[in-house]
């Protein structure tokens, strides 16, 4: 529902802000600023300001990267004018801008610049738009009552200004808010609200706007029936048509339908949600669109379409996933800014008292003067005790210096002990993502209950399989996590290289299935190498999981070994999607975002696999090598010490 929310808030900000009439066309604005161009007429002033805001605030209604030029541009000619307003007006667009794109800091800090200048020129207008945009970057954080607060900060100003465009915007984010917060009976109030203004004024936006989420209103009531005809208002409209909100009340439909068990018709209008969510890029129906057609598919037996559309589903959930975690972050960005806020206030006030408390602290200066001039006669009396005290004193602080030192020592260890539990997690979460994704695949086809007869016995033979090697991987991994509890630490033994490797290919089995990879393990009988097995696991299972994510579909990966005087070398090669240059020779300097990626069925990793790999690699004098073309595929060769050789080394 919050997604829904969030594209409901997106939209509302492209419809709250102009600064000409919403009648006029980009086109009329823009033939209009070419004349002053070819005029040759290079003084600024501050009309030229406006129209550049409002050709700014139109291309952000088309949602096009137009706009920050011309926004820069009114900025830029309003600073040299020192033209108060205007500046008020390009720092707006610039939020708005911003946040569209999910820069919420960024939006924040324009938005405040845009408060900062309105109320120092009392600018009501400007005010308005900046809680407007503060109030919906609440939303997104899911902060409910300080976005309503903001909302109807703007939606009072609005109405002393008589402002109703920007009043209908006001009454439907305080409706989006009221219905985040599972009031009903207030959020279809102010919904209804925003849509009888809309109506008043002939806003198609707003009215589309309004009726898609009395949509949502009636079908989460389980009133299908009034849903399906809000949902058909907007898409039947012939006076106004918008793709962003066809789709959500394509998918609208879709869920309707589906409820009402008219499969059919929830496959058609889920398909055309899922199609125009494509065509405006738009992830949150996207996923949303993907959900209704895996149960739909589902219902209908097409167990094929069922588990397509929920991997899709799955993969867009878990990037959701992520980026609330970023709006997480950027909420903190908005306290501090507002504590800031908070600080000038103070120091206003502070700059009042200044001069009482000056007068204050001169007379204490006389009795702390007159207080002194009697300490000295009895501190010249005790000054031998006061020696033999120092001493005393030097001792204890000796005494503490020694326990501060011991401190230090003790926080050092925790620190590496907090390390080690972290990096524990890190590869119990990285190494069983994969299989467990698997198995619950498994289990949904399993719980559905449709397997004909002849498939069930194959099918629980599989699964068995499946659940095995994750046992048994799971099993390696706690005992290994148990015996590094009190840091990271290798314990090398002789070990045999292809057994390891078939382990870990077993585990992987459904997923290499699913994408129809051909994997070639070649068979090769070597002598023992001296490592950690526990160690060496973890690394075949994190370079394996990378060949699997970066190969594509009916792609093919080959393992071989070789064994020379001293070393048993492991390659594995596929032909996968490769790396630049640039990329392989960072990939064992960074870590997390910043060298994680999505693979060729959009997986996602954690961004610790390689890293973690060339660390276990070092640490059990070992070296690894990566030769990668893009397109082309990817190599990673591991040179293992042969047991007898790394035991004389050993030994020496």
């Amino acid at each position: 529902m919050f997604r829904k929310l969030f594209c409901s808030a997106l939209l509302c900000i492209l419809a709250t802000f102009s600064v000409f009439s919403q009648q006029q066309k980009l086109s009329d604005l823009l033939q209009k600023w070419h004349r002053w161009e070819k005029s040759g007429s290079a003084e600024p002033d501050t009309a030229r300001v406006s129209l550049l805001n409002g050709i700014a605030n139109i291309y952000i209604q088309n949602a096009s990267d137009s706009a920050l030029f011309f926004s820069g541009e009114a900025l830029k000619m309003a600073e040299l004018l020192q033209f108060e307003q205007g500046k008020a007006m390009a720092f707006s667009n610039f939020a708005k801008i911003h946040y569209i794109k999910g820069n919420y800091d960024l939006s924040l800090n324009n938005s405040l610049n845009a408060l900062r200048i309105s109320n120092r020129i009392n600018y009501d207008l400007g005010k308005a738009n900046a809680y407007n945009i503060i109030g919906l970057i609440y939303l997104a954080q899911k902060k409910l009552n300080p976005a309503l607060k903001e909302f109807k900060k703007a939606a009072q100003l609005n109405q002393q200004l008589k402002n109703r465009n920007r009043l209908s915007a006001n009454y439907f984010n305080i409706g989006l808010a009221y219905f985040e917060n599972n009031q009903l009976d207030s959020a279809i109030h102010y919904l209804t609200f925003s849509k009888d203004l809309s109506l008043k004024i002939n806003d198609q936006n707003m009215l589309a706007m309004a009726n898609n989420r009395l949509g949502d209103y009636y079908l989460k009531l389980g009133q299908a029936s009034k849903a399906i005809a809000m949902y058909f208002s907007v898409i039947n409209n012939a006076t106004y048509q918008s793709d962003w909100e066809n789709t959500f009340a394509y998918a609208g439909l879709a869920e309707c339908f589906n409820k009402r068990g008219e499969y059919q018709k929830a496959v058609e209008y889920g398909l055309k949600a899922h199609s125009l969510a494509k065509k405006t890029n738009t992830k949150w129906d996207f996923q949303r669109s993907a959900k209704v057609l895996h149960e739909t598919y589902l219902a209908l037996g097409d167990y094929k379409q069922a588990y397509d559309y929920l991997l899709i589903d799955k993969a867009y959930s878990d990037s959701l996933f992520n980026e609330k975690k970023e709006k997480e972050i950027n909420a903190l960005s908005l306290v501090q800014k507002q504590a800031e806020n908070e600080v000038l206030v103070k120091k206003n006030q502070l700059e009042h008292q200044k001069n009482r408390v000056i007068r204050i602290v001169i007379f204490v200066v006389m009795l702390i003067a007159i207080f002194l001039v009697v300490l000295v006669v009895i501190i010249y009396k005790n000054a031998r005790k006061k020696n033999s005290l120092n001493q005393m004193l030097q001792k204890k602080s000796d005494d503490i210096a020694v326990q501060k030192q011991l401190i230090e020592e003790q926080n050092t260890k925790l620190f590496h002990l907090n390390k080690t539990k972290d990096q524990l997690f890190s590869i119990i979460g990285h190494d069983l993502r994969s299989p467990m994704a698997a198995i619950l695949g498994s289990l949904q086809l399993l719980k559905d209950e449709n397997l004909k007869p002849e498939e069930v016995q194959p099918f629980f033979r599989r699964f068995f399989d499946q659940v095995t090697s994750t046992n048994l991987m799971l099993e390696n991994l706690l005992l290994w996590a148990n015996s590094q509890r009190s840091g990271i630490s290798v314990k090398p033994d002789q070990i045999y290289l292809y057994p390891v490797f078939k382990e870990v290919l077993g585990v992987f089995d459904n997923i290499i299935e699913e994408k129809k990879i051909k994997v070639e393990h070649v068979p090769f009988e070597h002598e023992a190498v001296m490592a950690d097995p526990n160690h060496v696991r973890i690394i075949f299972q994190n370079i394996l999981v990378n060949a699997i994510k970066f190969t594509r579909r009916n792609g093919s990966i080959v393992i071989t070994y070789h064994e020379t005087d001293l070393k048993v070398r492991v390659s594995v090669k596929d032909n996968g999607i490769g790396m630049s240059a640039e990329k392989v020779a960072g990939i064992f300097k960074k870590e997390g975002k910043e060298i994680s990626s999505y693979g060729t069925m959009n997986e996602k990793g954690i961004g610790i696999g390689l890293v973690l790999v060339k660390n276990f690699v070092d640490q059990n004098n070992a070296d690894i090598s990566i030769f990668s073309e893009e397109n082309k595929g990817t190599e990673v060769v591991i040179e293992f010490l042969k047991y007898k050789e790394a035991g004389e080394n050993k030994a020496v």
